[in-house]
């Protein structure tokens, strides 16, 4: 069976100082395909043929939960972000993202503890599978409209609390943990040591597990909770370990999505040599890059890597 490898860049800066001449020679030679979703989320739901379910979003709650090993196969799930919040006289404001509270695993539980006993009667649960990354599970399926929180971050969050038919019922559920959060001992330490409180949940992608539609590899690898959700989901193989190089990867078998990470420069030299030099040969059926900060892919294969004619360009000029 003829190898396919389809891959993510997450982070391409807009300006490189140094020059890329594989990736760029691939870049120069590939068929370009643009409007595509920017951003690593998007643009895997899209290679994967996941839909959103009607106005409510595309089901990032159950499948992160899922890549975060959570059983997220019944019931409805929502990613529960930690936020910041601040208000001035008119306006709240999201103004800091979990990331960026520095959160320990024991405040983590203890906020999740207060807030399951508040809804133990309505079978709520709130579960924290690292200190960052939260998800609401809820026993019942919910109709809600939800923004994500890149959206929100620095704005007035009004316009961006849930809606839909059941819109209403969750914001005033994230008044009361509001409330909860803001008498809970955990936020008292916070305030007490200089740190901003972790004041609210910015709940959003909710949905039930999706069915998805067969996968076109046989696995799919990288540090991203979506990408795991999905595969486990698709029943393929998943790891955050990703190989150390393309010849590495060119050693094994089957056709992958592999997101990768890492300084441009060396993957340059560890990842696109390699992977030229197997289109040339032909061991390489077909590569896609997708430059996930933008709305760009690349596709090669044997014939396309021979267009010599094709002079890369700075990456930078690509983008």
């Amino acid at each position: 069976m003829s190898r396919t490898l389809t891959l993510l860049l997450p982070h391409v800066p807009t300006s490189v100082q140094q020059r890329l001449p594989v990736l760029e020679t691939l870049l120069a030679r590939g068929d370009r395909h643009c409007d595509q979703p920017p951003h690593v989320q998007p643009r895997l739901l899209q290679l994967c043929r996941i839909a959103s379910s009607s106005a409510e979003g595309p089901p990032l709650g159950p499948l992160c939960a899922l890549g975060d090993d959570l059983d997220s196969r019944e019931g409805y799930w929502l990613c529960a972000e930690p936020v910041h919040l601040v208000a001035d006289q008119d306006q709240v404001y999201l103004a800091g993202r979990a990331d960026q509270l520095a959160i320990t695993e024991d405040e983590a539980v203890a906020l999740a503890a207060e807030c399951n006993a508040l809804f133990h009667e309505d079978g709520w649960q709130l579960l924290t599978p690292t200190p960052t990354r939260w998800y609401l599970h809820l026993p019942q399926t919910w109709l809600l409209q939800t923004a994500p929180p890149d959206a929100a971050v620095g704005c007035a969050i009004r316009p961006l609390l849930p809606r839909g038919t059941d819109g209403l019922r969750l914001q005033a559920a994230l008044t009361e943990i509001q409330m909860l959060f803001h008498a809970s001992a955990v936020n008292a330490r916070r305030t007490a040591t200089g740190q901003p409180a972790i004041n609210s949940l910015w709940l959003w992608g909710g949905a039930v597990m999706p069915a998805l539609a067969p996968l076109p590899w046989q696995g799919l690898h990288g540090d991203e909770p979506l990408l795991r959700g999905i595969a486990a989901c698709a029943g393929i193989a998943a790891g955050t370990a990703v190989a150390a190089d393309g010849s590495a990867w060119l050693q094994g078998t089957g056709s992958s999505l592999v997101l990768l990470h890492g300084e441009l420069p060396q993957l340059d030299t560890a990842w696109f040599t390699p992977l030229l030099d197997a289109l040339r040969r032909g061991e390489l059926a077909q590569l896609d890059i997708h430059l996930t900060a933008t709305p760009y892919s690349y596709r090669l294969d044997r014939r396309a890597a021979r267009r010599w004619w094709h002079r890369r360009r700075p990456l930078a000029n690509l983008i």
